[in-house]
């Protein structure tokens, strides 16, 4: 994990898949703020003043997660000035998508955007080949929506939905998808950094796309 003070009201930090894994978090608990997220919160706030002497004591915050790459995530912490002397110091998480600031989401809205985080799937591969390929055997399996996009050179498939055959579960389904890319940090986010920063190759049902134009007849 790295931490940078950018200046005396704002804090930056970066952190790995490797430092998440590490502490046993995943990037969707950050997203969805909970009890990982304030203990990792407090573990940086900390790290952050003897490292930075950057003080934060009854100063209300605000955080927002921004995407760096497909494994790994800046964390913004800014101090606000509040005419409310008795607001939380740690309330105000906000969330960034595609480098905009978005104001924090209705429950309802987070709980459905959490389930689209369990939905969905995203891997990565070296040659368009390995997509075809993987695409014609996984057609008659997979029943969700699925978008290709290109990016620093590699093939990145969006997998999303949960609507699968009785035979085939979602881990048979990795099974299959381990032997051909390499999986990524799969949340919403993966997603809009893709289709912000990468090359949309096919934006809707692009397994059924490649297969019905590669499979054999």
């Amino acid at each position: 994990m790295k931490i940078e003070r950018v200046s005396d009201t704002q804090l930056k930090l970066t952190l790995t898949k490797a430092d998440l894994a590490e502490r046993d978090i995943k990037l969707e608990d950050l997203i969805r703020p909970g009890e990982k997220t304030q203990q990792l919160f407090r573990d940086i706030m900390e790290q952050a003043m003897e490292e930075c002497d950057f003080i934060t004591e009854n100063t209300p915050l605000m955080v927002e997660a921004v995407p760096v790459g497909l494994d790994g995530i800046m964390i913004i912490v800014t101090k606000v000035e509040s005419k409310d002397k008795n607001s939380n110091p740690t309330e105000l998480f906000h969330q960034a998508k595609d480098l905009h600031r978005f104001k924090k989401k209705p429950l309802a809205t987070e709980e459905a955007e959490a389930k689209e985080d369990d939905d969905l799937l995203v891997y990565s591969f070296s040659k368009l080949d390995d997509v075809i390929d993987l695409s014609i055997r996984l057609e008659p399996l997979f029943y969700g929506a699925s978008s290709l996009y290109k990016n620093e050179g590699r093939y990145f498939l969006v997998m999303q939905g949960n609507t699968y055959t009785t035979e085939e579960t979602i881990d048979d389904l990795e099974t299959i998808l381990d032997e051909y890319g390499q999986k990524h940090i799969s949340t919403l986010l993966s997603k809009y950094y893709l289709a912000e920063h990468g090359e949309t190759i096919i934006g809707e049902k692009a397994i059924k796309a490649l297969a019905l134009s590669f499979g054999k007849a």
